[in-house]
């Protein structure tokens, strides 16, 4: 990242004055506000009159004026663009990718973000990215990966000598794509197996793939259209020593004409179950040739006589830092998941306010949102809803200010601090955001009947989406054991020292007082006091606590049978390992949602609403642990299980007469919903008989029509 001095001097105002990510809106612009429109008269005018909150002030507290107005002038455009108009029928898979790469360098055309917004708010790059996706995921995964993830790779790991990589993929005259998964290795990226041998006669690198499963695969842009890759490959001397795995620009097509160059074998991947606009390709090279220079060569270097150089003495190091630049995309796809999570939310509340089934005897039919199960299939996922959006966007802020400063040069031990526990966050955050938006948006399809499996819904979209932010960054549950296994660290020292590792974010502060946590019992007796937020939060500390010590024994036990680390490792993660991520992810963001509900200055109906979904949502996360709870004898007898689910059941309640305002808070704008059954206006019957007719192969006659009517007189014949 290039700085100038004014840009550092922008960057240094904000550090000082921005210090709260997630700020108070209470000084609304009117020109912010002109972007929230009025909604339409319609069937939902019911329940939004029953709510205690302006759903205008509680969006812009809690996504923050400034992004709102980012993201609703982003949406306004590609609305206003026809180019950004979505189709009527589904494309052909060609027609998919065709039009997100032309959607892409229209996006790239239109700068949506500079270098000076960025350092005016680090949040904007992921807050874009998450946009984006909310319109349409395979245009924002081009746009990324082309103009982001390539170059930032470039960025993070080069040096001066490649800057004119970046110069052209700015101006459009190469396209790149990031090259690290291979067919038989993914999250182990140690056991790579494509090799680069340096050849000092010539100068050159030479790049080969040992078999198919060597092949990269599932690069993004790679399959028809990009020129360029950053490939991770070992890294092999003429001395013979295998230096591990480093990173290099490779042109893999002409530029002109889109052709392979000779000793490349480049493929695509095929129609995948979403996300197929995207060109997910695989590549093998065969004694393929590059200048020396093409080795991103800030944490490692071969000299021209074939010499391995490298600032860092231990090579676990070289290999951690050369790694670093991967680190965003677990915060980014947080931000992703919540993006569909919001539409699947919004969707499924607004279709319950307007079908109606059943009801008493003689008695109108009852909107399904009325219903108990209803409601308890879909409020908490609503409140989760908040919590995630809440936490996804302080850690963007987090991590997007971390970055910065990395850039500046800061090497600071609170920077170094800082980065371990954000690599500890994320790698627990994101497979509870992927989880929680996969299992939000199943529920939502369900919760919306026979509609809801219509292409016109939009949530098998969002689902079908959705399901790869479960797989990609690393697969969510060997994800969560780089989580746990920094935790059983901090444990351990703590056991030694009684000092507990900095923790700069405090996500790990309250591990000082274990000993005291572990002692705690449940101590509510009734629903209002076990809906307390810190007596939830008390609950959490408790089973981290507990599930550390559980997990640490479990290990000891097996390595005292003779298992060796691995294995212990291996066989403590079901019941142990994992559930102590999940447990620890879920702490800190049900511990920030709190922050949020209880800062001051808000309107009363909107404070008491946003705790309502803090309440519901610790509530509802911590039943899943009950059986937890009472394995370790926090909890004792029927009540404490009692009390948790009928707490569930009165928040859901209590929240029914806010439920729409709330879903409304969250919305996207219609266009970017793109949804029959979740339109602004409510008119769920107008707008899906319109849907329908509106479809040219609605009313038309196959063009195979001719094969029913000669299979029947075929069949007559018989």
């Amino acid at each position: 990242m290039f700085l100038t001095r004014r840009a550092v001097a922008r960057f240094t105002r904000f550090c000082s004055t921005s210090t709260r990510f997630c700020s108070s809106a209470e000084n609304t612009s009117t020109k912010t506000m002109d972007y929230l429109e009025d909604f339409p008269p319609g069937p939902l005018d019911h329940y939004r009159k029953q709510a205690s909150f302006d759903w205008k002030k509680l969006k812009l507290f809690t996504e923050d004026e400034k992004l709102v107005e980012f993201k609703f002038k982003l949406w306004k455009a590609l609305e206003n663009d026809p180019l950004f108009h979505h189709p009527i029928e589904t494309p052909s898979l060609d027609e998919q990718r065709h039009l997100a790469t032309k959607r892409m360098y229209k996006l790239k055309a239109m700068k949506p973000v500079a270098l000076e917004d960025i350092l005016e708010d680090p949040r904007l790059p992921m807050v874009l990215f998450s946009s984006l996706f909310q319109y349409e995921p395979s245009t924002a995964i081009k746009f990324s990966l082309t103009f982001d993830f390539f170059t930032n790779a470039i960025r993070g790991m080069g040096t001066a000598k490649h800057y004119h990589f970046l110069e052209a993929a700015e101006e459009g005259s190469l396209g790149g794509a990031f090259a690290l998964t291979e067919i038989a290795h993914g999250t182990n990226v140690r056991g790579m197996r494509t090799v680069v041998k340096y050849d000092s006669q010539n100068k050159e690198f030479v790049i080969n793939t040992p078999d198919f499963e060597g092949a990269k695969c599932w690069v993004g842009n790679l399959g028809k259209t990009c020129s360029h890759i950053v490939l991770y490959a070992q890294l092999i001397t003429p001395d013979g020593h295998n230096h591990g795995l480093h990173s290099f620009v490779v042109p893999i097509r002409d530029t002109k004409t889109l052709l392979p160059f000779p000793g490349i074998i480049v493929g695509d991947l095929g129609e995948k179950a979403g996300l197929n606009g995207v060109d997910n390709g695989f590549i093998m090279f065969k004694n393929y040739r590059i200048p020396r220079d093409n080795l991103l060569n800030k944490n490692g270097d071969v000299t021209e006589d074939g010499k391995y150089v490298t600032p860092f003495k231990d090579p676990n190091k070289r290999f951690g830092a050369s790694l670093g630049s991967l680190s965003g995309g677990r915060v980014g796809i947080c931000g992703l998941c919540v993006a569909y999570f919001v539409k699947a939310i919004t969707i499924a509340v607004r279709y319950s306010g307007v079908r109606r089934q059943f009801g008493p005897s003689g008695s109108e039919e009852y909107p399904v949102i009325e219903y108990e199960l209803q409601q308890w299939r879909l409020f908490p996922y609503l409140a989760a809803a908040y919590a995630l959006q809440n936490f996804s966007l302080w850690f963007q802020g987090v991590y997007g200010t971390f970055v910065l400063k990395g850039a500046m040069g800061e090497k600071s031990d609170e920077q170094a601090d800082l980065g371990i526990e954000i690599h500890g966050i994320s790698s627990s955050a994101k497979p509870l955001c992927g989880w929680a938006a996969r299992d939000a948006i199943q529920e939502c399809r369900e919760a919306c009947g026979g509609h809801g499996y219509l292409k016109l819904s939009a949530l098998g979209d969002l689902r079908n989406g959705n399901d790869a932010n479960c797989t990609y960054e690393g697969e969510n549950n060997v994800l969560v054991q780089q989580t746990s296994n920094w935790l059983l660290q901090v444990w351990a020292q703590w056991k030694q020292q009684k000092v507990v590792p900095k923790s700069p974010l405090g996500s790990i502060s309250f591990l000082v007082h274990a000993d005291q946590i572990l002692q705690y019992h449940f101590s509510a007796s009734t629903v209002e006091e076990i809906s307390s937020v810190p007596h939830l939060l008390k609950a959490y500390q408790w089973l981290v606590c507990y599930l550390l010590t559980l997990t640490e024994k479990k290990v000891a036990s097996l390595r005292a049978s003779g298992r060796d680390a691995f294995t212990a490792k291996n066989q403590s993660q079901v019941f142990y390992a994992r559930s102590l991520s999940v447990v620890y992810i879920e702490h800190f963001v049900l511990a920030k949602m709190y922050e949020k509900a209880t800062t001051g200055g808000q309107p009363a109906g909107q404070a008491e609403v946003l705790l309502k979904c803090c309440q519901l949502y610790g509530l509802w996360s911590l039943e899943k642990h009950l059986g937890t709870l009472y394995q370790g004898g926090y909890a004792r007898g029927p009540e404490p299980g009692e009390l948790i689910r009928q707490g569930v059941l009165d928040l859901c309640a209590k929240l029914k007469p806010e439920a729409v305002a709330l879903a409304d808070a969250l919305a996207p704008p219609d266009f970017i919903l793109n949804s029959v059954l979740g339109k602004a206006d409510g008119k769920l019957y107008e707008n899906f008989q319109a849907a329908l007719f509106r479809n040219p192969d609605t009313f038309a006659r196959p063009s195979w029509w001719k094969d029913v009517i000669f299979s029947k007189e075929a069949l007559s014949k018989l």
